[in-house]
C-alpha cells in the first residue's frame, strides 16, 4: 500500500464520508413521547496514517420540528444521553456501536501496484428516540470535523465539516430510509473508466432516483448543531476555484473528466485524469410512493463519499454479456421461478469473483433466491444479502433463481446488484442491476346471483365478474358448494335461516389467490299463512280477510287486494266463475277457494 504522494496528516482530520439514515418503528414510547425512530449514522474514517485522530467514540444529532424548524430539546424521555461532545444540551449523543479495523484493498503476491491507497474503518451509531406526536415529522441533523487535508475539489478542507441530515416522515408514512449496498470509498483509475455502484435498497418499495448533489459541510462551526431552528438544506460545502467544480462534474472540466450517474440504478461512471487528487462526491438517493393515484416524494437519503485517483496499469476490464444475452429487466408473475444465468469473462485470464447483492438473497429469511444454490449471507442490520461466486483463468458463471412468493408483487421492481471484480495484478470492477418486477392479476369485482333467499336448502347460483384472474375460487359462509369450488357460475345450498356469505376470489395459474370480493346472502324459512273471514261472496262483491303467520305487504292472484291494515286484505273479486285465490308474502304463502 503506497500513500498519496503530498499528503498532509494531522489530527483531527479523518472523515472520509458517510451517509444518515432513519426507521420509524411504532408508536409506543412513553405517553409524551409516543413515536420511536431508529437514526443510524454511519461514518468512513481515515486510518493506517500516523497523526490521524482516533475516530469518535460518539455522534451528535439534532432533531427539529418539519412543521416549524424548531428543534426539539430532548431530555432523558427521549434519549438516555443528550449532552454530545461539545457540550450542547437537548441533543441525541449515540455512542458507537460497531467499528472495523482498518481495511485496505489486497494486493496479489508478486503484484506491484504505484499509485493511492485509502484505507478506511466504517463506523456506525444507531440510536433509538422517542418523539412527540407530529403530523409532519421531523428532521435528523449530524454534522462532524474534520474532513482530510488533501481533497482536491474543496476549498480548504479540513475546515469544513461533514454534515447530513434526513427528514424523518410522520406515522401516517412509516417509512425506512433507503439503505446502500456497497461502501462510500473507492479508487478509481486515472484515464480510464471506472464503475462504481450507488445502488440502494428501500424495504417500503417505493422508487428511487439517483443524483449528484454539493456536499454539505459546516452548520454553526465544526461539530456544532444548530441550537434554534434548522431549515434544510444545511450549508453547502465550497468548491476549490479555478476547476469548474460542480455536483455534476466533481472533478473539474479538463479533458478526460467527467461523473455520470444512472438515475434508476445508482450505477455511477467516472473517469478522471489526474493521479494523486482526491475528490468529495454527494450521491442522493430520493424516493417516491404512490398515495391516491399521485406520486409522492417521502424524503432524501445523501451518501458523502471520497474518490481517490490512482495510476493503473494497463488491465482489461471485465466484461458482462450484452442486454441482448442477458437482458436487465425482468417482469414475472407471482408464483413463478425466474432463472437468470450470469457469466463474466475478463480477456488478460484474471481470476475473477462475481457478487449478487439482493433483498431477496436474505438467506432463510422470506424470500426464495439462490445463485448457484446459495441464498445469501445477511449480516444484522442490514437489509441485503449477498452471494459470491468465484472463477478461474478470466471466466466466473453463476444461475441466479428466484421463486417469486404469491405476495411478493409490489409496482417497483427488486433490484439484483451485480459486481464483478478482477483479483487479479491491478484488476478492475464491473456492475450492472437487474430489475425483477413481480405481477398478479387482479380478483373479481362483483358477485351476481340471488341475495334474498326462500326455503331452507335451497340452491342458488352465483357469478363472479371483473378482475384478470383465469380462474375463480369460491367459498360459502353458512352455505355448501355443489360441485366444483373453482366453477363460474357456482352453485351454493343455503341450508339454515340466517345470513350467510358468498365469497370469490382470483385464482392465478401459479395457484396463488388473489384479494376477494364477498356478497351477503339473507335465507329465510318458509311460514304457512293462516286466513280467516268471509270466504263465501257473490261475485263482483267485496269480503275482508285476516292473514296471520306473516306481515303485509301481500302478493294476491285471482282478485284486486285492497290494504286497508298491515294483516287484513279486503278483497274485491271479478265477475266470473268462482276462482282460487293466493295470498302470498314471500318467503310465506297460502291458498284457499273462493267461490
Amino acid at each position: 500500500m503506497l500513500l498519496l504522494a503530498g499528503a498532509r496528516p494531522a489530527r483531527a482530520t479523518h472523515l472520509l464520508g458517510g451517509e444518515m439514515t432513519y426507521r420509524y418503528l411504532d408508536n409506543k414510547g412513553p405517553a409524551a413521547a409516543p413515536l420511536r425512530y431508529e437514526i443510524t449514522v454511519t461514518l468512513y474514517n481515515n486510518c493506517g496514517i500516523s497523526g490521524i485522530a482516533s475516530p469518535r467514540t460518539t455522534a451528535g444529532v439534532g432533531i427539529y420540528d418539519q412543521a416549524t424548524g424548531a428543534r426539539i430539546i430532548l431530555n432523558a424521555t427521549n434519549y438516555p444521553t443528550t449532552s454530545t461532545f461539545v457540550g450542547q444540551t437537548g441533543m441525541m449523543s449515540i455512542p458507537q456501536t460497531s467499528l472495523t479495523a482498518c481495511i485496505s484493498p489486497p494486493i496479489p503476491p508478486g503484484c506491484t501496484i504505484s499509485g493511492v491507497s485509502q484505507p478506511y474503518q466504517l463506523q456506525k451509531f444507531v440510536g433509538v428516540v422517542n418523539l412527540p406526536n407530529t403530523s409532519k415529522g421531523y428532521y435528523a441533523l449530524f454534522t462532524d470535523g474534520n474532513r482530510n487535508v488533501d481533497i482536491t475539489n474543496l476549498y480548504d478542507p479540513s475546515a469544513q465539516s461533514l454534515t447530513l441530515y434526513t427528514a424523518m416522515a410522520p406515522p401516517t408514512l412509516p417509512n425506512h430510509s433507503p439503505v446502500f449496498s456497497d461502501i462510500a470509498v473507492a479508487i478509481i483509475c486515472a484515464n480510464d473508466t471506472t464503475y462504481l455502484l450507488n445502488n440502494a435498497v428501500d424495504a417500503d418499495g417505493d422508487r428511487l432516483v439517483y443524483s449528484f448533489g454539493q456536499p454539505y459541510a459546516t452548520t454553526g462551526g465544526l461539530g456544532i448543531l444548530p441550537f434554534t431552528t434548522f431549515t434544510p438544506p444545511p450549508a453547502l460545502a465550497a468548491y476549490s476555484g479555478g476547476a469548474n467544480y460542480t455536483p455534476t462534474t466533481p472533478f473539474g472540466t479538463m479533458t478526460g473528466n467527467f461523473a455520470l450517474l444512472n438515475p434508476s440504478t445508482g450505477l455511477a461512471k467516472y473517469g478522471a485524469s489526474t493521479a494523486g487528487r482526491k475528490y468529495v462526491v454527494a450521491v442522493d438517493v430520493k424516493e417516491y410512493r404512490t398515495i391516491a393515484g399521485q406520486e409522492v416524494l417521502i424524503g432524501v437519503t445523501r451518501r458523502d463519499l471520497q474518490l481517490a485517483v490512482a495510476t493503473c496499469p494497463p488491465t482489461k476490464i471485465p466484461l458482462l454479456p450484452p442486454i441482448s444475452v442477458m437482458p436487465r429487466d425482468y417482469t414475472i408473475e407471482a408464483g413463478s421461478t425466474l432463472t437468470i444465468p450470469v457469466t463474466a469473462t475478463q480477456a488478460d485470464a484474471h481470476p475473477l469473483a462475481l457478487t449478487l447483492n439482493s433483498v431477496l438473497l436474505d438467506g432463510a429469511g422470506g424470500y426464495t433466491a439462490t445463485l448457484n444454490g446459495d441464498p445469501g449471507t445477511r449480516l444484522a442490520g442490514n437489509p441485503t444479502g449477498t452471494a459470491v461466486v468465484s472463477g478461474i483463468n478470466g471466466v466466473v458463471s453463476g444461475t441466479f433463481v428466484y421463486t417469486a412468493g404469491c405476495d411478493a408483487a409490489r409496482a417497483t421492481p427488486y433490484d439484483v446488484a451485480i459486481t464483478v471484480k478482477d483479483n487479479g495484478c491491478a484488476g478492475k470492477t464491473i456492475a450492472d442491476v437487474l430489475h425483477i418486477t413481480v405481477t398478479k392479476p387482479t380478483g373479481p369485482t362483483a358477485i351476481s346471483g340471488d341475495q334474498l333467499v326462500c326455503g331452507l336448502n335451497a340452491t342458488r347460483s352465483y357469478t363472479a365478474s371483473g378482475g384478470t384472474a383465469p380462474q375463480v375460487s369460491w367459498r360459502a359462509v353458512g352455505g355448501t358448494i355443489v360441485g366444483s369450488p373453482t366453477a363460474n357460475p357456482v352453485q351454493v345450498q343455503w341450508r339454515g335461516a340466517g345470513t350467510g356469505t358468498i365469497v370469490a376470489r382470483g385464482l392465478t395459474k401459479y395457484g396463488c389467490l388473489t384479494d376477494s370480493v364477498a356478497q351477503s346472502i339473507r335465507v329465510s324459512q318458509t311460514a304457512t299463512l293462516a286466513i280467516t273471514g268471509k270466504l263465501a261472496i257473490c261475485q263482483g262483491s267485496s269480503t275482508t280477510l285476516t292473514v296471520a303467520g306473516g306481515t303485509a305487504p301481500y302478493t294476491v292472484s285471482g282478485g284486486l287486494a285492497l290494504l286497508p291494515g298491515p294483516d287484513l286484505l279486503r278483497l274485491v273479486l271479478p265477475p266470473l266463475l268462482p276462482i282460487p285465490l293466493l295470498v302470498r308474502r314471500p318467503p310465506t304463502a297460502a291458498a284457499l277457494p273462493a267461490r
